[in-house]
C-alpha cells in the first residue's frame, strides 16, 4: 500500500474513532439519565427499561467496532492493513474505504458468513 493510501486510512481510521467515542460519550450520559429517572408505577418504567436495554447493546455494538478499529490501526502501523487475514490477498481498496475495518476480501468475508 502506497504512503498516500496508508495516510488516507490512518486519517480514516482517526475520524472514526473520534466519532465512535463521542456517540459513546453520548450513550453513557443518556445511560446514566435513565439509570437516575425515579420509578413510578410499575408500569410506568417499562418504555424506560426497554430504552437502557437498547442503550446497554449498543454500548456493547461500539466496544466492538471500537475494538476493531484499534485493531485496523495496529494493523496498519505493523504494515499489515490492506491484506486478507485468510488468503493474504490485497483487500481492494474500494473495500477498504467502504469498510475501513475490513480484515478480509469479499470472497473470504463471503466464507465466513457462510
Amino acid at each position: 500500500m502506497n504512503r498516500d493510501a496508508v495516510d488516507e486510512f490512518r486519517q480514516r481510521l482517526q475520524q472514526a474513532r473520534q466519532e465512535l467515542l463521542r456517540t459513546v460519550a453520548r450513550t453513557d450520559e443518556e445511560l446514566a439519565t435513565l439509570e437516575a429517572h425515579q420509578p413510578g408505577a410499575p408500569g410506568e418504567d417499562v418504555g424506560t427499561e426497554v430504552v437502557s436495554a437498547i442503550l446497554s447493546r449498543l454500548e456493547g455494538q461500539e466496544k466492538h467496532a471500537l475494538d476493531e478499529i484499534d485493531a485496523a490501526q495496529a494493523r496498519l502501523a505493523a504494515g499489515t492493513y490492506g491484506a486478507c487475514e485468510d488468503c493474504r490477498q490485497a483487500i481492494p481498496l474500494t473495500r477498504l474505504r467502504a469498510v475501513p475495518t475490513a480484515r478480509s476480501c469479499v470472497a473470504c468475508q463471503r466464507k465466513h458468513e457462510t
